[in-house]
């Protein structure tokens, strides 16, 4: 191996194991900038105002139909949160038009890196896919989560990402695998875990500072 560093983004010990112990560093991903330092935006100043818990939904950039629909399903349900939902452009148009009959929904295709810092921070839950960025960002900022990780990924790793966040979180954590997602198993699992008192989000420093200074050396 020619590398001088291998940088880790979790602690896995399988995979630890495979690789030169003296050229290991556990870093975790780098984290947008803006879950921590929020930025002046439209969306935030709209957030102050929101006087019920807000959920926010996502699944990447593209979205997931299949949680889309889910949530379409359930939103007469949800009647005393105020919904964000990320939906992705092809089911966008569809789900605009909700908002004009749901009062307590807004929805967007794709959320900009300035706003994305409010939504998460403000959110008393977050329903997404497991991919590692959004894992750890959900795990550094204490935030519930329910989690229903892709069914077909490499190397099941959004199963696993899913399962390191519930480990670091198990009471704020739910997971949620396909083939047990449905409107029922969903919504009872939202008023669970909003029902749950969590302590207030703290922003647990990160091995994220290593990871910079390590990039820092190698420039």
């Amino acid at each position: 191996m020619f590398v001088n560093i291998v940088a880790l983004s979790f602690n896995n010990q399988k995979q630890k194991n495979s690789l030169p112990k003296h050229k290991i560093v556990v870093t975790g991903n780098l984290l947008r900038q803006e879950l921590f330092n929020p930025k002046k935006s439209k969306i935030g100043d709209q957030l102050t105002k929101i006087k019920p818990k807000i959920i926010f939904i996502t699944a990447g950039n593209q979205g997931s139909h299949t949680i889309n629909l889910l949530i379409k399903n359930i939103l007469p349900q949800l009647q005393d949160f105020f919904i964000i939902h990320q939906t992705g452009k092809t089911d966008f148009n569809i789900f605009k038009k909700l908002t004009q009959k749901y009062s307590n929904y807004q929805v967007f295709d794709y959320i900009e890196a300035n706003d994305i810092g409010h939504i998460f921070n403000k959110s008393e839950l977050i329903i997404s896919r497991s991919g590692a960025n959004t894992s750890q960002e959900i795990a550094v900022l204490n935030k519930k989560s329910i989690l229903i990780p892709l069914k077909v990924s490499q190397q099941n790793e959004q199963l696993l990402n899913a399962l390191w966040v519930k480990e670091k979180l198990p009471q704020n954590t739910e997971i949620i695998e396909e083939k047990d997602l449905n409107s029922i198993n969903l919504l009872n699992t939202i008023n669970n875990l909003i029902s749950i008192k969590i302590k207030n989000n703290i922003i647990k420093e990160t091995s994220n500072p290593k990871f910079l200074r390590l990039i820092h050396e190698i420039i």
